[in-house]
């Protein structure tokens, strides 16, 4: 599957609507995020395309992140994202509350040995989740591909849900992910995904929703730049839900031959 070509095709037609509904043509690049060498693009540290491809393809566990949208004046290629510092120095991580959130995040939804989650004092060491996030098969999809230097509203993301959805739609299935995690919009990127994708997505707790025919875990979680509870309180309750879906679905993480 060339995943970066079927990218590419949709955000061309992304723009076409745009057009169409006069709406800001600047679109966020996203989807699968690049493997390669970290280098300085004179404004980020970013990742080069590598083998990003055929690790999605041999992954025995595939997560699509949902975000509402980019958080900039203008739309760049999220793909290349590394979580680090603005600085022409490869070093450490960005101070910013969003990465180290879906760092551990994503680290603890990929990682369940012997069927049971990675606690939190054990999970939250900044350099094992840098190193995970920067090499693990992820995909990462703006709902709202026009970026913003303001928050958009629930009312505006719901918006483009409606005006997109046909094409967000095409864009998630084309991963055919094992879990999908929904972050913020109050429910709104489950709600879209059980009226357009999996109709038989069913809710197993706060956390936590399971589509059987399709073997499909969704979990829903806060923005990651949400400040209201601990680091440790969103990771932990987050976790309690996963746990026990888990326990509760043993058809879950379906295996690929």
């Amino acid at each position: 599957m060339k995943y970066h070509k079927k990218e590419e095709e949709l955000f061309a037609r992304w723009g076409e609507r745009a057009r169409k509904l006069r709406d800001n043509e600047d679109i966020t690049k996203d989807g699968l995020l690049y493997r390669g060498e970290v280098w300085f693009d004179g404004y980020c540290q970013v990742h080069r395309k590598a083998n990003e491809e055929q690790l999605w393809a041999d992954a025995d566990m595939r997560l699509l992140v949902l975000t509402k949208e980019l958080y900039d004046e203008d739309g760049w290629d999220i793909r290349g994202e590394s979580g680090r510092v603005p600085s022409p120095r490869l070093t450490c991580r960005t101070a910013y509350r969003f990465f180290p959130n879906l760092e551990l995040w994503v680290y603890g939804l990929m990682n369940i040995p012997d069927r049971k989650v990675v606690p939190f004092a054990k999970a939250d060491n900044e350099t094992r989740l840098q190193g995970f996030y920067e090499n693990a098969p992820i995909a990462r999809v703006n709902c709202k591909k026009q970026p913003d230097n303001k928050a958009a509203s629930n009312t505006v993301l719901q918006k483009y849900l409606d005006n997109y959805a046909d094409l967000l739609k095409e864009q998630i299935e084309l991963y055919d992910a094992d879990v999908i995690l929904c972050l913020g919009g109050q429910g709104l990127m489950v709600k879209f995904i059980a009226d357009h994708i999996y109709s038989d997505l069913e809710q197993v707790n706060d956390h936590c929703w399971y589509s059987p025919s399709s073997g499909v875990a969704v979990v829903k979680q806060y923005h990651p730049c949400y400040n209201v509870y601990s680091r440790k309180e969103m990771y932990t309750d987050m976790m309690k839900d996963y746990q026990a879906f888990i326990k509760a679905t043993p058809a879950f993480p379906r295996g690929r031959e």
